[in-house]
């Protein structure tokens, strides 16, 4: 770091520190190497000591000099009672001063049509899209300040989420547009974009818009952002959590009143908090019902999954049983990432499975769907070598992980759990090749559960390869009978092919190859050869089955599924074989679905085939 602090800041620095390290419990925080970390780690460690409110700030506050010391920042908590503030607002008690905490002293709604386009979202889709919007509103509360963003509300703020008792047909019930850019006085300001208008007001000045959102019907809370086509991601829904949400309201008709203690913004940091605490307690329970996790069986599932567990764009694993890791994918994550964590240390705190247990949150992110969402996030290029391993065990299956470190041995791939498992009862003196196997799960599930003959497993990683051959060794498998080598599958499938090699049982699990729509014809190509090439290694004399999988949603979602499947039967026909399809699979079923957002959600299909013999 570089001494830049002056003697006050310092002294600040110390105590904060100390007050820090004096928590009852201490959890470590590992940020994902390069990439912005959260909000008190970057107060703590910028070179000026700056308040970071939770709804602002979107890059930052260190260089890429400095980022070479940041590796490790420290959560900590209290194990008693939960405090509710965020950072920004305990430094600003301490006498730190931003303009953004006094503006954030409002409260915001969004006002949706009622009609056929927002129907979907009203009865539980998680996304609001702009043009369902009608109008949005801001009421100030201590101040008449209209700066801001085009919308007036700021990046991630939780709002309320009303529909107009009357169908609109498109237009709300909103002032129209010829107010669009009236001001009448300093406290009330009505300003528009190309979808919907937006109203600031306080006082009695603003009694005419609050009777309208009064007279609405309240269909949740979310959060809001400016830049992004999904305006709003509802993260609670009012039919399914009325208890909360009438909560919610009360706590924020008493500020509209007068009658509360705390500004608007406390109030909506700590129902943000409640409602995090609400949806990873759900889903903990939910995981429980699948016996998730199950004591010497499996300690590895998917804790979290965006939209199938009401928190669109944030995901969760744990990993043996000690690890969480956190992928963010929606800009609301980012900014509210210290709630997120409070939250989830909180609920795994009183988890039946992990009383006593210390588990390391590590926070990953995916810089290109944040930059879709509108929020910047710096890559130095800088890679985390973190080469602490973690056991993870699926199955009984152990695996070694390692969830520190950059690169592709980062984790573990628990999605296909019912898919290894559902193969590895076909494999019993089977000859089994595996094909993109990264750390072996479907081979090792082959040689373990399904008692194969032998197991090759094919990847162009050599971490993966390395990782895979530790896993066998781990479970104490012969390597007489398993093998990992590197190549690149095409290639190895073509010298294979020539070199008349057989197989009875081939899976073919390869990474994403149709990112986007846009990309399906060039990745079906790709999907084709590679198929049709696998189906030529399956045993001629007598057939044998094929596994083959996609997890790009674009091509799983085509069609409602008939375009993976239609490639494969012409694959097929490529190969001069016939394929009988038998079974078609998705994501472990830890990996939550809304039937709201289905298929949206849906990314993997693993289908099962039987590949005839050779008529020669």
């Amino acid at each position: 770091m570089r001494a830049a602090f002056s003697t006050t800041s310092f002294l600040l620095l110390v105590i904060m520190t100390t007050m820090l390290q004096s928590f009852v419990s201490t959890k470590t925080l590992r940020i994902g190497f390069g990439y912005r970390p959260s909000t008190a780690y970057r107060v703590l460690h910028a070179k000026k000591m700056q308040v970071i409110p939770a709804f602002t700030a979107v890059r930052p506050i260190f260089s890429r000099r400095e980022m070479n010391t940041c590796k490790i920042c420290t959560f900590s908590t209290s194990s008693a009672d939960i405090n509710l503030e965020s950072t920004a607002t305990k430094l600003s008690k301490e006498g730190n001063q931003n303009p953004a905490t006094t503006k954030n002293n409002a409260l915001h709604t969004v006002m949706v049509h009622r009609n056929k386009q927002s129907l979907a979202f009203r009865e539980g889709t998680p996304l609001v899209f702009t043009n369902s919007i009608a109008a949005t509103y801001t009421e100030n509360f201590g101040s008449t300040s209209v700066e801001g963003s085009d919308d007036d509300i700021p990046f991630g703020a939780l709002v309320s989420v009303v529909v107009s008792r009357d169908a609109s047909g498109g237009d709300s019930n909103a002032p129209k547009n010829k107010n669009r850019s009236k001001r009448t006085n300093a406290s009330h300001a009505a300003k528009g974009n190309s979808t919907h208008q937006h109203f600031t007001f306080n006082g009695e000045s603003g009694a005419k818009y609050r009777d309208e959102i009064n007279k609405s019907q309240l269909i949740g809370y979310g959060v809001y952002n400016p830049h992004s086509m999904y305006r709003v991601r509802m993260l609670l829904h009012e039919t399914l959590h009325p208890g909360l949400t009438k909560d919610i309201l009360s706590v924020r008709k008493r500020i509209q009143r007068g009658d509360g203690d705390g500004s608007a913004f406390d109030a909506d940091s700590s129902a943000l908090l409640s409602i995090l605490e609400r949806k990873i307690n759900d889903a903990m329970y939910l995981r429980l019902a699948m016996n998730l996790p199950s004591p010497g069986i499996t300690d590895t599932y998917r804790l979290i999954n965006g939209e199938g567990d009401g928190l669109s764009g944030l995901a969760v694993d744990i990993i043996g049983g000690t690890t969480a890791i956190v992928m963010s994918s929606a800009a609301w994550c980012e900014i509210h990432k210290d709630q997120i964590i409070f939250a989830l240390e909180k609920s795994l705190r009183g988890h039946p499975s992990y009383r006593g247990v210390s588990l390391e949150i590590v926070w990953r992110n995916t810089p290109s769907r944040l930059v879709q969402d509108g929020y910047e996030v710096e890559d130095t290029g800088l890679k985390n070598n973190d080469e602490v391993s973690v056991v993870a065990t699926e199955s009984s299956v152990k695996y070694v992980t390692y969830p520190f470190s950059d690169g592709q041995k980062t984790g573990f791939y628990c999605d296909q759990r019912e898919n290894r498992m559902m193969i590895a009862n076909y494999c019993e003196n089977k000859r089994v090749l595996d094909l993109c196997c990264y750390s072996g799960g479907f081979s090792l599930n082959a040689m373990m559960s399904g008692k194969a003959a032998s197991a090759l497993g094919v990847d162009s990683s050599q971490d993966a390869v390395d990782a895979a051959m530790a896993n066998a060794q781990l479970n104490g498998l012969d390597r007489k009978n398993i093998a990992f080598v590197r190549d690149d599958i095409a290639s190895f499938m073509k010298n294979a092919i020539e070199r008349n090699d057989e197989y009875d049982v081939v899976i073919l699990d390869p990474p994403k190859l149709a990112p986007s729509i846009s990309s399906l014809t060039k990745a079906s190509r790709k999907y084709h050869s590679l198929n049709r090439d696998a189906m030529n290694l399956i045993n001629k004399s007598s057939g044998g089955l094929l596994l083959t999988c996609t997890c790009s949603a674009a091509m799983t979602q085509q069609n409602g599924g008939q375009y993976f499947l239609s490639m494969v039967n012409t694959a097929a026909l490529s190969a001069k074989r016939q394929a009988t399809l038998l079974q078609v699979n998705g994501a472990a079923p830890c990996h939550t679905q809304s039937p709201a957002s289905f298929p949206a959600g849906n990314y993997l299909t693993c289908s099962l085939f039987f590949v005839g013999p050779a008529d020669t």
